[in-house]
């Protein structure tokens, strides 16, 4: 792959780390340990590898708890009661500030700043010596550095006390002392803006093949906008600010190097860093088989395994409706396909449920060497009805299976700016704007189009319209202002995002205020299991064999059937909306490991 150096890069410095620390180093920093002898920028760029490498700790990100924490995920095997015991205090709302992960997610953010800071400290140092030729790599990597200092205080930010939470932006010795104490909100917020303004203008836009994945000018963007994004409805102290939001955002909507990725392309190894990525990590195949797949920060991740195993995160029965539901576009011919044997079929669930969800009724794609509707597991009173295929690696090469995929995971990409970008316009009345962003998202999925046909419907994005008559399958709705926000944000972004990026959803239903409502429209929801009958396939021609098979209440539908016992979902977020509390749950605590080892916050 072209970015195999790059990985490589990471994945030696990796091994060296493992090799000369503990299992716990990189979330159990030593603040004695002295700051290597920085003598030129070679020795700063192995400095920024040990950053790379510490945002490969899955904790940082929190992908699995942040989905049982919102709506998006359900915690693993057991039905209506899970039997994960970590994932429950999530799901339920009834963590406190001793719970592992919360501990773990700090530590893995203030790692990320440590080794950041010391490529600051290690930059400054040499800074005089660096020659005329060697200043934009100097600035370079000094964006590279105060990006992720910027962002991991944005992340710590943006789930942690209120945004209160302590500023790094030093390395701790005897002389500073180790403990520090919390600070306000917003000078934090002024902090990592601050970083990440440097890095916006001193980062480079794009980079050669050796160093695809490292951190971009977009990248430094579109935290930027978000950071406005998220404080905008945020209370009458905000300082967020749509129209400052759209800023950055339209810089990277306008900017020709990116676009919305074809289907095929999406979630992907073939996809990696495709045109929609604007932050990837990456992970890597190579160098990896000393290594225990149990360990945080590896250069391979569980998502994939956690996708399907029993105590990761199951698609909960709303999301799957929601994703089998989706009107397609009936004018694409890419949601007709033709049958072997003579006649044409209509897709049986859009191009995008067929990217992100593994359900019973996709018939077409495959999941590893079956199709979907034949390889996923369906038990009501067990797996559940239907897995995220986003991180799912069916590579069988590495004999350690599924826990040792190298997929990468993005962080931010297109569609996500374009779906801000369409919030910002909603909330400032540019509806038809907003609209037009939202629908270039869902045209690009073949789906049904919102709103009143305009002049720029379709836009050629896909072979598939230059074969349209002129005709184009849309709902012809009048949104409002207060309807295309619920669609935004119960139907368009949820679905586009899912088990994605940095906490968005939970973020997302805290600023929007609605995560009581939300909590409490789902537990009042009721869905059904019901048999799932469909045509059998020659394993080798694709071919209809004229027999019908059932997969036993594989199918969620929400008018019942005449169901009984678990085929009757209503139990879902039944505990979360009893237990939520925008007190104890809208931000995480300060962990306690934290309160016990610093003395400035007893």
């Amino acid at each position: 792959m072209k970015y195999l150096k790059f990985k490589n890069i990471i994945g030696v410095f990796m091994l060296f780390g493992l090799l000369s620390c503990s299992d716990e180093s990189l979330t159990e920093i030593n603040p004695n340990q002295p700051v290597a002898s920085w003598n030129n920028l070679s020795d700063t760029q192995k400095g920024l590898n040990s950053v790379y490498n510490s945002l490969l700790d899955e904790n940082l990100l929190g992908i699995i708890e942040e989905s049982w924490r919102s709506d998006l995920g359900y915690p693993g095997y057991g039905r209506p009661t899970p039997t994960n015991g970590e994932s429950l205090p999530f799901y339920y709302q009834t963590y406190t500030n001793n719970a592992e992960f919360i501990a773990a997610k700090w530590d893995a953010c203030y790692a990320t700043i440590y080794y950041a800071n010391q490529v600051i400290v290690g930059l400054n140092s040499i800074e005089a010596s660096i020659a005329e030729d060697q200043k934009e790599a100097f600035n370079t990597q000094m964006g590279q550095a105060r990006f992720f200092r910027g962002l991991m205080h944005f992340y710590l930010f943006s789930t942690y006390n209120n945004g209160s939470i302590i500023i790094r932006n030093e390395i701790p010795t005897v002389a500073t002392g180790f403990g520090k104490e919390l600070s306000p909100a917003s000078d934090v917020r002024d902090f990592f803006r601050e970083d990440l303004l440097y890095a916006y203008e001193n980062l480079p836009e794009s980079y050669d093949n050796d160093y695809l994945g490292s951190a971009t000018k977009w990248a430094a963007a579109t935290a930027l906008g978000k950071s406005y994004l998220y404080e905008a409805t945020d209370g009458p102290d905000a300082t967020g600010d749509y129209s400052q939001a759209m800023v950055y955002f339209n810089e990277i909507i306008n900017n020709n190097s990116f676009q919305l990725a074809d289907p095929d392309l999406m979630f992907t190894k073939d996809g990696e860093f495709n045109k929609e990525s604007i932050f990837e990590l990456a992970y890597n195949t190579e160098h990896r088989q000393s290594l225990s797949v149990f360990e945080d920060g590896k250069l391979s991740n569980q998502l994939s395994f956690a996708s399907t195993g029993t105590t990761g995160f199951f698609m909960p029965v709303w999301m799957i409706y929601a994703y089998k539901s989706e009107e397609i576009d009936l004018a694409d011919s890419r949601n007709i396909y033709n049958e072997l044997g003579g006649g044409t079929s209509v897709r049986p669930v859009s191009l995008r449920a067929s990217a992100m969800a593994a359900i019973v009724n996709d018939e077409l794609t495959d999941f590893g060497t079956k199709k979907t509707t034949e390889a996923i597991k369906i038990q009501n009173q067990g797996f559940g009805f239907g897995y995220y295929k986003k991180y799912v690696d069916h590579d069988d090469s590495d004999p350690r299976g599924v826990r040792s995929a190298g997929v990468n995971v993005v962080v931010n990409r297109l569609a996500e700016v374009y779906l801000m970008q369409a919030e910002c316009l909603i909330q400032t009345g540019d509806l038809e704007g907003a609209l037009k962003l939202i629908n270039k998202i869902r045209h690009r999925w073949a789906l049904q189009l919102l709103g009143q046909q305009d002049s720029d419907w379709p836009d050629a994005t896909f072979e598939s319209d230059k074969d349209r008559d002129g005709t184009i399958d849309a709902d012809y709705v009048d949104y409002t202002q207060e309807t295309l926000m619920d669609r935004l944000m119960y139907v368009e972004k949820p679905l586009e995002l899912s088990v994605e990026g940095h906490a968005i959803r939970w973020i997302d239903l805290r600023r929007w205020g609605i995560i009581k409502e939300n909590f409490n429209r789902l537990a009042n929801s009721t869905y059904y299991a019901q048999n799932y009958d469909y045509p059998k396939r020659d394993s080798n021609t694709g071919e209809k064999t004229g027999v019908i098979a059932t997969i036993k209440n594989g199918d969620i539908v929400d008018v019942d059937p005449g169901a009984t016992g678990l085929n009757i979902i209503d139990y879902e977020y039944d505990a979360a909306a009893n237990n939520y509390s925008p007190a104890l749950n809208d931000y995480f605590p300060i962990p306690l490991n934290e309160v016990l080892r610093n003395p400035l916050l007893n």
